[in-house]
């Protein structure tokens, strides 16, 4: 691929902003944006905001929507996406990187009509694709179909949780050579603290995400029980139908929607004791940006050990992270008892938290390895 391609990205709502601004601290959301800038002509496809549709053509298009999301439990949004519009810049697009399989779907109708007139490639970012609900051999069956269908029209599928793409390669297992697993980086040097040591003076347990998959209800039922424990939760999650805690600081945080700048952000985790993770069981490696930021800033983690997790490779629990086996309120209670209170293990969790990130999960090792695939597909 030579410096003349012109690569589009695809990312949801509020990236465009994000990037006009020029205020950027960290970059791993962006998926190689700026580092493929310099390099290549890219362009960006931003999809609309959820609000009510105004046109005659996105009210059918939503109807549409909500018909393939409960036949298929797969989360088409093409009221967002398809447009005039945004066919013109996709057909003038050489690459296309889908920053999740949510835009990938959505995008669809729009890249298969391009893909018949030209070799337009399609690179999609996956994030718990292959781990959607099946409730009925129905949905099973319309699933497949499409999933099938997605992958005949892409040129990679890019995984960032391994767990995933190993079940990508037992059930596609004749797409296997478009799966290729690159683990998600950060930035090593903004996640960076000054303070890896001092634990006596971090005073909180940090909750953060919004993801559905997060465990809302017993991260809250974990803070009431250690009433003698403070914790910050960043979050939009509404908690306000439950009652208040005196030992809770809840505050309003949304990256999509830059409710809290990163500097904020980098400071709730310098001040943190531990950081504290609660899932869901799920294939989509949640919790996998907040959980390394943690890590890179010498802040340990405590997170649900699920069939989703990332890289079990590269983490052990009680060396560079604590699995937390059976995400009951119990074990949770035990285990922040003994450890929050253990700042020797707290320290030792913290200097390998800092050199896994460092060695394993930097962002440029991402970027690297993107840049190969587009110049080798």
């Amino acid at each position: 691929m030579n410096n003349s391609s012109k690569i589009l990205y695809i990312f949801g709502s509020g990236r465009l902003e994000r990037i006009k601004s020029k205020d950027i601290k960290t970059y791993e959301f962006f998926y190689g944006y700026f580092h493929l800038k310099n390099q290549f002509r890219v362009d960006i496809l931003e999809m609309l905001e959820e609000k009510p549709p105004t046109k005659l053509t996105q009210k059918i298009l939503l109807f549409v929507d909500k018909v393939l999301r409960k036949f298929t439990n797969l989360p088409f949004y093409f009221n967002l996406i398809i447009s005039w519009t945004n066919l013109k810049k996709i057909w003038k697009a050489d690459t296309i990187i889908s920053t999740n399989d949510r835009l990938a779907l959505s995008v669809l109708p729009l890249v298969i009509f391009v893909k018949l007139f030209k070799k337009t490639k399609l690179n999609i970012i996956v994030m718990g694709l292959f781990g959607k609900n099946k409730k009925n051999i129905v949905i099973e069956l319309l699933q497949n179909t499409i999933i099938n269908i997605l992958l005949y029209f892409s040129n990679k599928l890019i995984f960032l949780g391994n767990a995933e793409y190993e079940v990508a390669n037992k059930q596609f297992s004749k797409f296997k050579k478009k799966f290729v697993f690159i683990p998600f980086g950060i930035d090593t040097l903004f996640w960076k603290s000054s303070n890896t040591s001092n634990f006596d003076h971090k005073n909180y347990i940090l909750f953060l995400g919004n993801d559905g998959n997060r465990d809302y209800d017993l991260v809250y039922k974990i803070a009431s029980k250690l009433k003698d424990i403070n914790f910050k939760f960043v979050t939009k999650y509404n908690f306000n139908t439950l009652e208040s805690l005196h030992n809770v600081d809840i505050v309003s945080g949304d990256w999509n929607a830059n409710l809290l700048s990163d500097e904020t952000i980098k400071e709730y985790y310098e001040n943190a004791r531990m950081t504290i993770l609660p899932l869901k069981d799920s294939l989509q490696p949640s919790g996998q940006s907040v959980t390394l930021q943690s890590m890179s800033m010498g802040t340990p983690v405590a997170i649900t050990k699920t069939s989703g997790f990332w890289d079990y490779s590269k983490f052990i629990n009680n060396e560079n992270i604590f699995f937390i086996l059976d995400n009951s309120l119990e074990s949770w209670l035990n285990f922040l008892n003994s450890s929050y209170y253990d700042i020797d293990m707290l320290k030792k969790i913290s200097l390998n938290s800092v050199s896994t990130v460092s060695k394993h999960f930097d962002q440029n090792q991402f970027n690297e390895k993107l840049i190969e695939i587009i110049n080798t597909d």
